[in-house]
């Protein structure tokens, strides 16, 4: 299922419910961004959230879960299923809401503390769906079904369990610090993935105005995306090795002009071939001015 029949159904759903059965949820989605490894992360202390439902029109009660988004039929441009539901926590299964008031839905998650983990992009599905009340005949009821983006932390130098056809990049979130415009820069990352046998990749930056980049890879708050994609040049093909072959070096080279007056951007590129589906860097970028 592609981008655009994702967020087309994400909308029906919670369009469909403002009419029919008043549902409304919020966040709709998340992003977040060095979801952190080897410790519990509380989402409403962390952030403020919780999963809100309502205000309802009348009494209704949700079954509310977490799986792979994968099982509710959900894919997202550059992201992979989570890989173990237990990992994400919901305080409640079952949520009853009386008419007129709201329901919260506390979340935890809990990567383990390994490796491997880190520098992923994953997809959670969060489905939640009416109880039939019984008595009520073919009355509509409408649930809903949430996508949350899980990027966990970015680290150098580890070696990524990666799933079946899963790209990850080591670091994922590449960060040139401190970069004086006028002077050459160039980070190296290592690029690994799950399949048996080596693959050769095209690599090209993703059009801020495209798509995916409005609706799916969301920006790194507070760094817009660069304006000037010269600025920054890597291998336009590369050649990743077999999943017991380890990875392979991908050098990424930035040059802001002299004189540019720019203190923070981002730049994602994607690596992608007709038989994976594709993966995505984040570039960021500080620059201090001399």
């Amino acid at each position: 299922m592609n981008d655009k029949k994702v967020l087309l159904i994400i909308l029906i759903f919670i369009i469909g419910a403002a009419f029919s059965a008043g549902i409304k949820i919020r966040p709709g989605t998340i992003l977040l961004q060095e979801a952190p490894v080897g410790e519990t992360y509380d989402f409403e202390s962390r952030r403020g959230q919780n999963i809100t439902i309502g205000p309802v029109e009348k009494n209704i009660t949700y079954t509310i879960s977490a799986e792979p988004a994968g099982e509710g039929g959900s894919q997202a441009t550059g992201y992979y299923d989570f890989p173990d539901a237990s990992w994400f926590t919901l305080d409640l299964d079952t949520i009853s809401i009386e008419a007129g008031f709201e329901g919260d839905i506390g979340m935890w998650m809990d990567i383990p503390a390994e490796d491997g983990l880190y520098n992923h992009h994953w997809l959670l599905g969060i489905p939640i769906s009416p109880v039939p009340v019984e008595g009520k005949g073919t009355q509509i009821q409408v649930g809903a079904y949430l996508l949350f983006r899980i990027e966990t932390e970015s680290l150098d130098g580890v070696i990524p369990a990666c799933a079946k056809d899963e790209i990850v990049t080591v670091p994922s979130r590449p960060r040139f610090v401190d970069v004086l415009p006028g002077q050459e820069n160039t980070l190296v990352v290592q690029l690994f993935h799950g399949k048996a046998s080596s693959g050769l990749y095209e690599v090209s930056r993703l059009d801020p105005e495209s798509p995916v980049a409005q609706l799916t890879i969301l920006g790194t708050p507070g760094f817009p995306r660069l304006a000037n994609p010269d600025w920054i040049t890597y291998p336009e093909e590369i050649v990743i090795p077999g999943e017991e072959e380890g990875g392979s070096p991908f050098p990424i080279t930035l040059k802001i002009p002299a004189g540019a007056q720019i203190r923070r951007f981002e730049e994602i590129i994607m690596i992608k071939n007709d038989k994976t589906r594709p993966a995505f860097i984040r570039i960021l970028v500080n620059t201090k001015q001399g």
